[in-house]
């Protein structure tokens, strides 16, 4: 119960800092990177604008200089190209600079992230940035943190770790593989000699499980055709557990203001046209099981001739 007044308090503090647009969720098709999931309050900031927005649903498509950021207490999980995930640490902040020509960059400003890198190939790069280093990777799963010192850890895979100046000049670069780690401090040219990985971080490897496990349902709904079905289902189920949440704690939704209540409103008014997309997808995916069976039928017939 506690738990949900909680995520009860947070929900209306979301809903009095944005004028909740439908339209502005309702679209099908995403871009390269979407927000997959994410507790508490987060936000993004757009380019070119000067006040971030609140998030409210999943699957909200991302851009290049687009800014994520989670308060204290959140957290943030990014997908790209239904393959690589990346998860934001309560108070992080991240820039994606880069999503043209195969090439990913993000800019890690404040905090931690965890990430799962699809193995790439050709030309394909996945780099992380930070104001002392660049971890650029082929295929891993690592974790990137900045604070007085920055740290970077390998648990599968390598990743080459630079010392960047304030232009991003490359000074002095490394390769961490499997269990390793090392520090970027001011005082250094170079990254610290590669080290095991600290408890910290080891103690975090179950995160990668099961961010790891997501990404691969992902891609299996992906093959079998049926990703768009898990995407509205998702958040179908979102919406039902803000309506259990308003009926545990009636009480407080009462003392809303009207215009409260209504931001509250608009957000339920979602719910319908999802579920009549949902029916629409499966309604269609049975009429093509249907035809596949007919068709199976009449070939099998023509051959018995």
């Amino acid at each position: 119960m506690k738990k949900s007044i909680f995520y009860f308090f947070i929900l209306i503090c979301i809903f009095l800092l944005i004028d909740f647009d439908i339209n502005a969720v309702n679209t099908d098709d995403y871009s390269v990177a979407y927000i997959n999931d994410y507790e508490g309050e987060c936000l993004i900031k757009r380019k070119g604008q000067d006040i971030a927005e609140v998030i409210l649903d999943i699957y909200v498509p991302l851009y290049e200089e687009d800014t994520v950021i989670t308060e204290t207490g959140s957290i943030a999980e990014i997908i790209f190209d239904d393959a690589t995930v990346v998860k934001l640490d309560p108070e992080s902040r991240m820039v994606i600079k880069s999503l043209k020509d195969k090439k990913t960059l993000l800019n890690l400003l404040k905090g931690k992230i965890i990430a799962v890198v699809k193995k790439l190939i050709g030309n394909e790069e996945f780099t992380i940035k930070t104001k002392m280093a660049a971890a650029a990777v082929k295929g891993t799963e690592f974790i990137v943190e900045i604070g007085e010192e920055e740290r970077v850890g390998v648990y599968n895979g390598k990743v080459e770790v630079a010392r960047i100046d304030m232009e991003g000049n490359i000074l002095h670069k490394i390769i961490l593989d499997d269990g390793k780690e090392t520090k970027i401090v001011k005082r250094l040219k170079g990254p610290e000699k590669p080290m095991k990985l600290n408890r910290d971080f080891i103690k975090r490897y179950k995160e990668i499980k099961d961010l790891k496990q997501k990404i691969e349902f992902i891609r299996e709904m992906k093959n079998k055709g049926k990703i768009k079905q898990y995407k509205l289902k998702r958040r179908i189920e979102r919406i039902e557990n803000l309506k259990k949440i308003i009926q545990n704690n009636p009480d407080n939704f009462k003392k809303l203001t009207a215009g409260q209540k209504k931001l509250i409103d608009k957000m339920m008014q979602l719910e319908p046209y999802l579920k009549k997309q949902l029916e629409d997808l499966e309604r269609k995916e049975k009429e093509d099981k249907r035809k596949i069976k007919v068709i199976d039928k009449f070939n099998k017939e023509r051959g018995a001739e």
